[in-house]
């Protein structure tokens, strides 16, 4: 038998209807000052690292069941960057976030990413085609983003690099959650109706 057009735009409508953007997880600025710096951007050689090691990041997770994390480090491997400020790419790379026992909570990757300068020291680096994983992440995140506003940014002027402490935001569309059930259900009856 054939599927119900209306059976279709049904399940189609009940998913768009069931999810929402929201935050995903955020953290304000740990650093006291620009003396613990966050990231640090090599223009010699093109590279832009970053982590925290640190006491004091409160990771929020609003978006998450899993409860608001304290003393979280994260660590991001060096990404090339190409072009200058105020607008220069970064290359793919990823960033792993770790609890206070050092295990994984979660983990950001993305395939490109840009560096903006805004003027008055103030910066941001924001990534495309991001993909969130780990424990604390559930299936069936879409339209995942995040986004670091830096700040007490310490600029080396021989040079172009700097140093930076930054904030950290990031969301997604999250389906409801009643919604992966009746998108399932509805796959279930489509599947019947075919025998």
């Amino acid at each position: 038998m054939k599927i119900s057009k209306s059976l279709i735009v049904l399940v189609a409508g009940v998913a768009a209807t069931c999810a929402h953007a929201d935050t995903i997880a955020t953290f304000a600025d740990p650093a006291l000052n620009g003396t613990t710096p966050l990231f640090s951007y090599d223009a010699g050689a093109g590279m832009l690292s970053g982590s925290w090691a640190g006491t004091g990041l409160t990771l929020q997770t609003p978006g998450l069941s899993a409860p608001d994390y304290t003393n979280v480090t994260f660590s991001m491997s060096a990404a090339a960057v190409s072009g200058s400020l105020p607008l220069a790419s970064i290359g793919a790379g990823q960033i792993d976030f770790f609890d206070n026992t050092s295990a994984l909570i979660m983990s950001v990757s993305w395939d490109a990413a840009s560096l903006t300068s805004f003027g008055f020291g103030a910066s941001q680096f924001a990534a495309q085609n991001v993909s969130f994983s780990g424990p604390a992440i559930p299936i069936g995140f879409t339209d995942q983003s995040f986004a670091f506003s830096f700040a007490n940014v310490i600029n080396n002027p021989t040079n172009g690099s700097f140093t930076a402490t930054a904030s950290f935001t990031s969301s997604a569309t999250i389906p409801a959650p009643g919604a992966l059930a009746l998108i399932g259900m509805g796959g279930l009856v489509a599947g019947r109706r075919r025998r």
